[in-house]
């Protein structure tokens, strides 16, 4: 109704009780739903939700108006999602009648006063949250962004293998979340039964170490992955398929599926979960073991998450090696720029398009053999991945491995600061992925190609 009236500009009478009536529908609104919903739920955070919804409006409707007009539109998308998240419909008011030029300070300025906001709705539903409290709480602040960056770079890992699919097929892969779940039930089996063997020959009780699950785990999906590719998606890519991007969709999401039933099947519904990485104690007299955490000032890590992080690092840095100093990864970026001249050149595209799926399922699979120690393992836990792997992959760029890096701490970052800042610290946790969807909304309305994201030719 307000887009409406604003669509005949109104009178400024008009505009103004307009606006008072859609503040005052907000909180009352808000109330209703949060009691309605859920009792105890913050009504703070229903609040919250009017800020996308009128950033997607203004976003929508504001540089259409502009270009119907011929008027400068630079810069105006990002200005009007920021105004509509700041001041909500007031930036109608702002930006359609006069459709004036805008410039930094105006999304400096909607930026911080949105900032505030947020700041000052969180104040007002809990004055004690460590994260808005005066004084800040740097430590704690500190603390959670570390959190962030540690399991964001374990994110990055599984978000690499899905970038790379697509950048050299333009695939989707649909199976990757469950890829990342068979990868590490066969750790978790090899760990298992390799621990028995030990044990029988020695007499003695042996734990093998994690960190041997991994390879094993690679191996046997890449294998899986190339089996695949080779027939089910070569035939797509060699003409024999009409609709290719419905039968790629279908096809993965086939897979994806047979692979989560069947390891239902025989695993089970009962969580797993391997053995740390390392059991050793510390030196000092304390309590505390470096399976436990890593203590570097204020700032502790879990043992098990930060060898995971490493483990996640050297496997993305080792791919970049690979794609930027062999022929081999050289072949694979000019097939992802141009199969033709590629193939011109004397490369096999088939063999790169295999490689290529082989390569990403293999990453997805050990980044869920490195995780696997410090989660229960269920046969759904892709599911929950897979989710953020897209979100990683769009804020970072469609086919960019560095992008998929930044993007992964980034998220990383995000759930672990939305989860601690929360109004509600005992419930924060159950809406992290939601923190991550939201940066997701953001990224598609800004800056539709990600951070590091090239427009098309």
């Amino acid at each position: 109704f307000g887009v409406g009236l604003f669509y005949f500009e109104p009178t400024l009478i008009r505009r103004t009780t307009l606006t008072l009536g859609v503040v005052l529908t907000v909180f009352v609104s808000a109330q209703v739903l949060a009691r309605v919903v859920e009792p105890d739920f913050p009504s703070v955070l229903w609040l919250l939700l009017a800020g996308p919804l009128w950033a997607a409006l203004a976003g929508y409707f504001i540089p259409r108006h502009y270009r119907e007009l011929e008027a400068d539109d630079q810069d105006v998308l990002t200005t009007a999602a920021l105004g509509g998240f700041a001041i909500g419909p007031l930036i109608f008011g702002l930006m359609w009648k006069t459709t004036p030029k805008v410039n930094r300070d105006w999304i400096i300025t909607l930026g911080a006063l949105g900032a505030w906001q947020i700041y000052a709705l969180f104040a007002i539903q809990n004055p004690t949250n460590p994260c808005v409290a005066l004084p800040f709480s740097a430590t704690y602040l500190t603390q959670q962004t570390a959190n962030g960056i540690v399991i964001g770079c374990i994110y990055s890992l599984m978000a690499v293998g899905l970038t790379l699919i697509y950048s050299v097929q333009g695939v989707v892969s649909f199976a990757h979340g469950q890829l990342y779940m068979v990868g590490g039930y066969f750790s978790f089996y090899f760990l298992l039964h390799a621990g028995n063997v030990l044990s029988n020959l020695t007499n003695t009780e042996v734990t093998v170490n994690p960190i041997w699950g991994i390879p094993v785990a690679a191996i046997i999906v890449f294998l899986m992955g190339a089996v695949f590719e080779r027939i089910f998606l070569k035939p797509m890519h060699e003409g024999l398929i009409e609709r290719v991007s419905e039968y790629a969709i279908l096809i993965t999401f086939g897979f994806g599926f047979f692979l989560e039933y069947t390891t239902l099947a025989i695993a089970g519904p009962f969580p797993q979960k391997t053995s740390r990485f390392i059991e050793i104690r510390r030196f000092t007299l304390d309590r505390a073991f470096i399976g436990d955490e890593f203590f570097f000032g204020p700032i502790h890590i879990i043992g098990d998450r930060a060898f995971a992080m490493v483990i996640g690092i050297l496997l993305i840095f080792a791919l970049l090696y690979f794609l930027q100093r062999t022929w081999t990864g050289r072949a694979l970026r000019a097939t992802s720029q141009d199969r033709q001249a590629a193939a011109v050149t004397g490369i096999n595209p088939t063999n790169m398009n295999t490689l290529s799926f082989a390569m990403g399922s293999m990453l997805a699979a050990m980044s869920g053999a490195a995780l696997i120690p410090i989660f229960n393992w269920v046969p759904w836990v892709g599911a929950e991945m897979v989710g953020r792997s897209y979100v990683i992959v769009v804020l970072g760029g469609l086919g960019s491995v560095p992008g998929a890096l930044a993007g992964g701490i980034i998220v990383g970052i995000v759930e672990a600061l939305g989860a601690g800042c929360h109004p509600d610290p005992s419930r924060g946790a159950a809406y992290k992925e939601a923190f991550a969807l939201v940066i997701f909304a953001l990224v598609l309305l800004l800056k539709p190609t990600g951070l590091f994201g090239r427009e098309p030719n």
